[in-house]
């Protein structure tokens, strides 16, 4: 924990000067994170004088034993200040039990001024990847309403503790308006999770139909990074496999564009479809001939472009249909010739 002069973090030389001529007894420092920096009010004189800022959740190691840097996860509000350049504030996010349905941390942070400089950064250090937390950050013109940023991440029950950090991505900082950051725990929308990976992929019961088989499924990319994966059987009558990704059109708009990928049992790609419209409604179709017989799986996740190195936000609302289609016939002109990977 540490002390922010106010002198240090924005406030007026000639205030302060003022202020040491009239005051003989300053007033005790007040024991808040992030208090006001608009100076306080002698009971005895009348006159405005400066105060410091108690400063704490500095760093990694306040985060994890400081009471005062745990964030619950019951939503309550936190307020702190930036109050200084390069300030960077710190908390933990504890591990709860019993949970047992899959569910998501919620984060969010933000300024309710209508006007701040600070263009604030909201990073989250989750199990497995310490060194590249997954992060929003709200650049936003100073003259313009800033925004609330928004972090959603699976909450996984062995984990200790989780990590986030505030901060400004520029220089700035803003000693009269505090920032509000506050955690909770939620059910997760999708009622398949954990199917990130192959191995865990949710399977796609298939009804016999006149020329096949069919089935359908639901799913949600609703966390950090999230990817559905699906499997179904595809036996060695099959000649041609169809896929339909549908949604509805949000708004506003989903912050990702849909995208999915067809593997084949030895791991290649024979189809891979992208939305182009993350305004518009979802529909995706592909067809392919079947190469082998086996177990077929697809892999449902929000589209990065190569030159992207973050990870994709989910959101809540974003509720797919798939639907797969195995047709014993062959399409008109369909050689059987293996598609190109």
């Amino acid at each position: 924990m540490r002390l922010i002069p106010r002198w240090r973090t924005g406030g007026r030389l000639l205030l302060l000067t003022g202020w040491l001529t009239a005051c003989s007894d300053p007033e005790p420092t007040p024991p808040d994170a992030g208090t006001q920096d608009a100076g306080t009010q002698d009971a005895g004189t009348g006159d405005a004088g400066p105060r410091e800022i108690t400063d704490a959740c500095n760093s990694r190691e306040e985060a994890l034993t400081l009471p005062e840097c745990a964030l619950p996860l019951d939503n309550t509000p936190r307020q702190a200040w930036l109050g200084a350049t390069f300030d960077s504030d710190w908390y933990r996010v504890e591990a709860v039990a019993p949970v047992t349905a899959p569910s998501i941390v919620r984060l969010r942070a933000g300024y309710t001024v209508p006007q701040t400089p600070v263009s604030l950064w909201l990073g989250a250090y989750v199990p497995f990847t310490p060194y590249r937390p997954t992060s929003r950050v709200d650049r936003h013109d100073p003259a313009k309403a800033p925004s609330t940023l928004e972090l959603l991440i699976p909450y996984a029950g062995e984990a200790a503790f989780r990590l986030l950090t505030l901060r400004d991505d520029t220089s700035a900082f803003d000693t009269q308006s505090p920032y509000t950051v506050q955690a909770e725990l939620i059910p997760d929308p999708d009622g398949h999770e954990p199917n990130n990976l192959s191995p865990s992929a949710t399977a796609i019961p298939l009804t016999a139909t006149a020329d096949g088989a069919s089935g359908t499924t639901t799913g949600v990319l609703a966390t950090e990074g999230d990817v559905d994966c699906f499997r179904f059987d595809v036996p060695a009558s099959t000649k041609r496999i169809s896929l339909h990704l549908t949604t509805e059109a949000f708004s506003p708009e989903l912050p990702f564009r849909f995208s999915y990928l067809l593997l084949t049992p030895e791991g290649g790609i024979p189809a891979r479809q992208t939305a182009l419209d993350p305004a518009a409604a979802t529909d995706l179709r592909s067809t392919t001939p079947a190469s082998s017989a086996g177990r077929w799986v697809i892999w449902v996740q929000a589209s990065k472009a190569l030159d992207q190195d973050f990870v994709m936000p989910g959101d809540l609302r974003s509720r797919y249909t798939l639907q797969v289609n195995l047709s014993d016939t062959e399409a008109p002109g369909d050689s059987g010739t293996p598609p190109i990977p």
